[in-house]
């Protein structure tokens, strides 16, 4: 099984909406405003909602993946990057 780990190049950024600040996710951007507010998605996971640019989206979609925050981050911590494995296909 293939893996990569890619870095979340948002790390730090919020994205505020209806009140609340959400994590946001993307391999390509660091900061929201360097693409069209239609060109992000929800990602939920768990109880844990992220905003995430379509283009990481469905690249995560093609794999099993795992948020990696930086150590002692906990829950809310800013989330460093993402360990993407090759999905089984059997």
């Amino acid at each position: 099984m293939t893996e990569r780990i890619v870095p979340n190049r948002c790390t730090g950024t919020r994205a505020e909406i209806e009140g609340k600040a959400y994590r946001m996710i993307s391999f390509f951007h660091e900061h929201p405003s360097e693409i069209a507010q239609d060109e992000w998605n929800t990602l939920k996971v768990g109880d844990d909602v992220y905003i995430v640019d379509k283009l990481t989206f469905s690249l995560m979609g093609e794999c099993e993946c795992e948020l990696m925050t930086h150590e002692g981050g906990g829950a809310d911590g800013t989330i460093a990057a993402v360990r993407l494995t090759e999905k089984n296909n059997v």
